[in-house]
């Protein structure tokens, strides 16, 4: 199918400055004896381990125009997150299911005139999601987020050009970027499907935390989505094509 979304975010983990964005996006729902494509990824099963899975994860960033704390400093390119996630199944009875998750994910970004390369992160978190007889799904996921320098120099680094009276010189190192909280609900109805997410980072003792860059302990995340599912006779001929 096809879907609608908006989305409400901040520049950047720690910024006062937010924004507000409608955009379009794909929908797609396929599931196999070993691969499943859903909203949460691309899922393959790994060799003959019951419960244990490996996705595809994804994530990224928008362009920002740097302002507030980042007044006069380069613009923030679009970034792009990708990379395998390892997905243990704890208990999982079709309604119910607990998972671990650890995602490790690539980061580059992109001016359009050339791909640069920001680093890396990975992370630990539970994911928590319950199926009500109702078909309303409610999905918990918490965990926390590691960055290496370079990611993290990337968002909260200022080099020398860039010190002010009130920005001072500051190199960020890795580590713990913070704890991330999320919390959804969505529910399909014959042939659309609609939901919405809020999602809060706790950025208490990350590695970044004195960076002149960092202008709050927390962020907020949140959207609405609706989207329309398309007949079973077009999905068909796209499962055949996947398969």
């Amino acid at each position: 199918g096809i879907g609608i979304g908006d989305m409400y975010y901040p520049d950047y983990l720690g910024s006062n400055h937010s924004n507000n964005l409608v955009v379009p996006f794909p929908f797609i729902d396929y599931h196999s004896e070993k691969l499943d494509i859903d909203t949460d990824g691309i899922k393959q099963q790994l060799f003959s381990i019951d419960g244990l899975s490996v996705r595809l994860s994804m994530s990224g960033s928008l362009p920002m125009s740097s302002s507030g704390a980042r007044e006069g400093m380069d613009d923030l390119d679009p970034a792009g997150e990708i990379g395998p996630a390892l997905v243990y199944s704890l208990y999982d009875d079709g309604a119910f299911s607990f998972k671990l998750d650890l995602p490790i994910r690539a980061v580059v970004s992109s001016d359009f005139k050339g791909i640069d390369y920001r680093g890396y992160l990975y992370e630990f978190k539970a994911k928590i999601e319950y199926k009500n007889k109702q078909g309303y799904l409610f999905q918990l996921h918490t965990g926390g987020v590691w960055r290496d320098k370079r990611y993290n120099n990337y968002i909260y680094g200022v080099e020398q050009e860039n010190i002010t009276a009130t920005r001072e010189y500051y190199k960020a190192e890795a580590g713990y970027s913070g704890y991330k909280t999320s919390f959804g609900i969505s529910k399909k109805f014959n042939r659309v499907w609609v939901g919405a997410y809020i999602r809060h980072y706790d950025l208490t003792d990350a590695i970044f935390g004195d960076s002149p860059l960092k202008e709050r302990n927390s962020a907020i995340y949140g959207g609405a989505f609706v989207a329309y599912l398309f007949d079973k006779s077009f999905s068909n001929r796209v499962k055949e094509w996947i398969e």
